[in-house]
């Protein structure tokens, strides 16, 4: 391309505000007003965390599943905060998915969805030597082809409707360390997907990050609400707890967090990223 056809191309660029808009963030406590957020896997730990966050801060939400009478509940109790409604979704559905976003899209007023929060996702059960062909097929396709077709879709869908809007994977301090099992193989994956989409997405004004917990006291790891946090295993010495993972989404998200861009922020208490020498 020559120099003057880029220039002329910079300047349509800024003409057309194809570029990630620069905003003053007045009211932290409305970070997400009038935004719609799907989130998938969101009765449940962190993605439930996500979606009540999200709903504090002025998000109308969408929680998806594939488990209705648990959708149904959690949504009765997120609806006491703010506005949640939520939707019948398998992200193994790839036929369905894009049927399920457009009629997710209809849910509110806005008649749109501005974030898409992939936090669907399973973990390994059996070690490397006694892992069967069932369950490593199962945990990949969650994973990372729920993942990849949610993505897909979605981001389909924003093009088409200009949508600037902010895509949130749901990654794991496993993508830090050697993959010799499914599961972090998967989040190794979403680590390189994350990147390579926001690339793909950038000069559409969709951001794309990911985030990648350490263990966090959710029912994936056994952990009820009242149980203790406390983990003699983790340099920090307890679990991480869903909200703080929450309140990184929500930065992440919103506007205040634009310029991160294709990056997997680890909350982890330094599992997987420090070692303490004493």
């Amino acid at each position: 391309m020559s120099l003057k056809n880029k220039i002329i191309n910079l300047i349509n660029i800024f003409k057309e505000k194809k570029y990630i808009p620069v905003v003053e963030i007045k009211n932290k406590s409305d970070l997400l007003k009038d935004k719609v957020a799907l989130i998938s896997g969101g009765s449940s730990g962190i993605g439930y965390a996500i979606a009540e966050n999200f709903i504090k801060h002025g998000c109308n939400v969408i929680i998806a599943g594939r488990n209705e009478n648990k959708l149904r509940k959690c949504c009765d109790k997120l609806g006491k905060l703010g506005s949640c409604k939520y939707i019948i979704l398998d992200v193994l559905d790839i036929n369905e998915l894009n049927n399920k976003i457009l009629e997710a899209s209809t849910f509110f007023d806005k008649k749109k969805i501005d974030i898409l929060v992939n936090s669907a996702g399973i973990v390994a059960k059996s070690s490397f030597e006694n892992m069967k062909e069932d369950e490593y097929d199962s945990i990949m396709d969650i994973n990372t082809k729920g993942t990849f077709f949610m993505c897909q879709y979605m981001s389909k869908y924003m093009i088409e409707h200009n949508i600037k809007g902010h895509i949130l994977n749901i990654s794991s301090s496993s993508a830090l360390r050697p993959a010799w099992t499914a599961y972090e193989m998967s989040k190794w994956a979403i680590r390189g997907f994350t990147l390579g989409l926001a690339d793909k997405l950038l000069p559409y004004g969709i951001v794309v990050n990911a985030i990648a917990p350490g263990p966090t006291a959710t029912p994936m790891l056994g952990k009820k609400k009242d149980d203790t946090i406390y983990n003699l295993n983790s340099i920090s010495k307890r679990y991480a707890v869903p909200l703080e993972i929450a309140n990184m989404a929500l930065f992440l998200v919103s506007e205040a967090g634009n310029m991160i861009i294709g990056d997997t922020i680890y909350v982890t208490g330094g599992s997987g990223v420090i070692t303490l020498h004493h």
